[in-house]
């Protein structure tokens, strides 16, 4: 065992020894003194018998409620803030008890089983860019990386920056019980940035973990994550009502593409019952994250070497640089001639450091109204990178650079909750206003050629030293029309201010002093979202949805401040969208589940970021359209036995685009777009899992499963000539879980799992690239060039999947 591990599986007895050294009374029942390291029992080792039972719904649409009330009028609803199990709100619960055999370097294994999802790789191994149906995949290139149009919560807490910046580095699967993903518009729940939808990762309570439980997973690559939960509620008549969890994970891994990543981490959750009608939520987060670049290729690299090592790419003299997408920076670090180099010699990392602490207070003024105010504080402070560069660099070559600094985040909102009749109907009040501002500084240097790991940084180049604050309010009424019937209207209101300035420096050749160039932004935008939905439930089997929503995103800094050719003006405008969800529950039986929704979503100024190989710049597409079907299912046909499954069907095109590729002999250059499909949206995705799982007798807790992966081929370019592959993907598991009695652990749980069976190479990531004039394309009379003399820019934008691995793992429960 290494010393690491040692560490590890040492705080978590520690841990135990502590919450053990005094005797506590749980609310409504006593507990059991914990004995660590005392005398061993006596007598052998007994393992407690098993018996079917009826499992919880893996993935479940989160409105279905409980058939005894109007949806979302149930009396646990009741207590909860009005963002969980919202009627109307095409919203899916993933339930983490399911993937307890399964290893979770990342959340990706948990978000693929909601439906109208798809996850891409990013720049690390942790960096994930997420897509809620299709968008959020063309908003990843370049820097800010992360995940865009979409809100991010932990408990509730937004661990989306003000600026509408997401990352994924702080996602730990280990420490999540449930995932809750609102699918489609969404603003008028959570406001600027829910454009495409919301996820709110639900952490253990103090309860659910109700001790220690401690883990670790092992593989292939070097993969190590060493975790631990402890947790404990418990009652005083004194002090009230305490519920306390803390999760820390340290994960390693050396990467199959040399793009070794070092992430620690630690939470609490806290929850202080003051009194009958007083409550307060604290929430703490840290992480620090070092982690080296995946090295992007372009799609014939691609083909020919997808993992770039067999040829020496990764040392200073490759044997074939035609096989390798390598880079190119100032030889002197300033400005003039350039070298070529691989991010293995660019020592090309990201090194970041987040703490995100808030604290809500929660106040009953009667049995039917509640006060919530929350306040958060988020810290961001990063090393990092990025490429493609978000500036032209020096002597107008692009070529990767160093960003440095933090940006500091911090949200305040106040609401209030009321559970009163309205006109005699049963009926859920709601209004919250919210404020949110971040401040970024981040300056930009060059990438010095040949250091390898250290990463060492040059000239400066630039600066980015920009501001972003959103406020409004947000209203919602939900009305129980019918004993099976409630009907939603929401609304919500937002301003919006991005203002600051963007530098970029310029070096002479001959070395002479710099001289900056600025460009300045301080835009507004004012922004609505209405919408509208009813939930009937026929009967405890059938329940239909249906919603009509809007969203709204407005752009980032650097997106106001960065066209094709470096920096200058992009006056780019809000992303707005209105769609609407027709959706369909049956739940037949307890032991099978199926949810299907249909979309249809009209799409205004969305946003689309582009690669041309030197620079990542964005543009408006005045308008597309969005439609599709998602579909979940959970079926437990005999005992022991589980499928699991989400599908997606996305069908995205431009209905109004006409793309500028800039002047060709003083005549410009308009590709008509419509009908041509949106570029990186998979039109089909589906995760699957077949399983079975002895639930009695000497064998209980022996199962494995098969799981199967597949996404259907997509296009990454505007013009729609670059086609990445289709693939399938093939995971077997085995695992072993008991409860055991009179030992030092309550339960064991083995689990090994073989991923890629088949050792299928795919991509698991890529940006979109821009198209551009092929060199002798005859000038044509008309502004307007409809077809021809276009092709793909080569641009590295393409990440290779994982191959075969192998990965195990153990975990305790004291």
């Amino acid at each position: 065992m290494s010393s690491r591990s040692k560490l590890m599986h040492g705080v978590a007895l520690g841990a135990l020894a502590l919450l053990s050294s005094a005797p506590v009374v749980h609310a409504q029942q006593s507990l059991p003194t914990i004995d660590i390291g005392g005398q061993r029992r006596a007598g052998p080792v007994r393992i407690a018998p098993r018996g079917p039972a009826v499992a919880t719904p893996a993935v479940s649409e989160a409105s279905t409620g409980d058939p005894g009330y109007a949806p979302g009028f149930n009396p646990i609803r009741a207590k909860l803030p009005i963002y969980r199990d919202p009627p109307g709100q095409t919203v899916t619960t993933v339930n983490t008890k399911f993937l307890s055999p399964t290893p979770l370097a990342d959340v990706r294994r948990v978000l693929e089983y909601s439906p109208g999802v798809s996850i891409q790789q990013g720049n690390n191994p942790r960096d994930l860019f997420i897509s809620i149906r299709g968008s959020g995949n063309r908003l990843g290139v370049g820097f800010p990386t992360g995940v865009r149009n979409i809100m991010l919560y932990e408990d509730g807490f937004p661990i989306t920056t003000a600026d509408g910046n997401g990352r994924t580095d702080l996602l730990d699967p280990h420490s999540y019980a449930a995932v809750d993903v609102y699918r489609g518009p969404s603003s008028a729940l959570f406001g600027n940035y829910a454009y495409a939808g919301a996820i709110n990762f639900r952490t253990f309570s103090g309860a659910e973990i109700d001790g220690v439980h401690t883990g670790s997973e092992f593989g292939s690559f070097g993969y190590v994550n060493n975790y631990v939960r402890v947790g404990k509620a418990v009652k005083d008549s004194v002090l009230g009502g305490f519920d306390l969890s803390f999760f820390a994970s340290d994960a390693n891994s050396t990467g199959y593409t040399r793009n070794s990543f070092s992430g620690k981490q630690a939470k609490l959750l806290g929850r202080w019952d003051v009194t009958p009608t007083d409550r307060v939520i604290v929430k703490y987060i840290a992480n620090n994250l070092r982690s080296e670049f995946i090295n992007r290729e372009n799609i014939n690299v691609f083909y020919l070497n997808p993992f770039q090592q067999n040829y020496g790419c990764s040392i200073a003299v490759p044997l074939n640089l035609n096989l390798c997408n390598n880079l190119f920076v100032p030889a002197n670090g300033i400005s003039g001639a350039t070298v070529r180099q691989s991010v293995w010699q660019l020592g090309t990392h990201t090194n970041s450091l987040r703490q995100i602490g808030g604290v809500q207070f929660e106040h009953d003024f009667d049995n039917a109204t509640t006060w919530r105010s929350q306040f958060t504080y988020d810290y961001l402070d990063t090393i990092n990178g990025a490429w493609p560069p978000p500036i032209i660099g020096p002597g107008g070559q692009g070529g990767p650079v160093g960003l440095r600094g933090p940006t500091v985040s911090i949200t305040g909102q106040s609401d209030i909750t009321s559970h009163t009749d309205l006109f005699g109907f049963p009926a859920t009040h709601f209004l919250q206003f919210f404020y949110s501002n971040a401040k970024t500084t981040n300056p930009l240097f060059n990438q010095i050629a040949n250091t390898w790991y250290s990463g060492a940084i040059g000239a400066q180049v630039g600066k980015l030293d920009y501001y972003t604050s959103n406020i409004g309010l947000r209203a919602r009424e939900e009305i129980a029309l019918a004993p099976g019937l409630t009907g939603v209207v929401g609304f919500s209101a937002n301003w919006n201010r991005v203002w600051g300035v963007n530098t970029a420096y310029n070096y002479p050749a001959n070395l002479a002093p710099r001289f900056p160039t600025q460009v300045a932004v301080d835009n507004d935008y004012w922004n609505t979202a209405p919408e509208a939905s009813l939930t009937y439930r026929y009967s405890p089997e059938w329940q239909v949805r249906a919603r009509y929503a809007t969203g709204y995103s407005t752009p980032t800094f650097v997106f106001l401040t960065t066209t094709r050719n470096g920096v200058g003006q992009n006056p780019l405008k809000a992303q707005t969208n209105m769609g609407v969800d027709l959706g369909i529950d049956w739940t037949p039986r307890p032991d099978l589940t199926v949810s299907v929704t249909g979309f249809n979503e009209w799409h205004r100024n969305e946003i689309l970021t582009l690669s041309n190989g030197l620079i990542s710049y964005s543009q408006n597409i005045p308008s597309t359209l969005h439609r599709g079907v998602e579909l979940n299912a959970d079926w437990r046909p005999f005992d022991g036995w589980r499928l699991i499954a989400a599908y997606t069907f996305n069908n995205q095109f431009v209905t109004n685009f006409w793309e500028d590729l800039g002047n060709v002999a003083g005549r410009a250059a308009l590709y008509n777009r419509a009908g041509n499909r949106i570029p990186n949206v998979p039109p089909h995705t589906v995760t699957m899992r077949l399983g079975y799982d002895q639930p009695y007798g000497d064998l209980s807790g022996l199962g494995a499963y098969a799981e199967y992966i597949f996404k259907s081929d997509y296009t990454i370019d505007n013009a729609n000539f670059t086609t990445l592959p289709s693939y399938s993907v093939f995971n077997l598991n085995a695992h072993y879980n008991r409860d055991i009695d009179n030992f030092y652990f309550k339960n064991i749980e083995l689990y090994f799992e073989a991923s890629n069976i088949f050792n299928r190479t795919y991509v698991a990531g890529a940006f979109v690239v821009a198209n551009s004039l092929l060199a002798g394309t005859p000038i044509q009379t008309p502004l307007v060039w409809p077809t021809g003399g276009l092709v793909t820019a080569q641009g590295a934008g393409i990440i290779a999947g994982q191959p075969r691995a192998f990965t195990g793992g153990i975990k305790l429960r004291f």
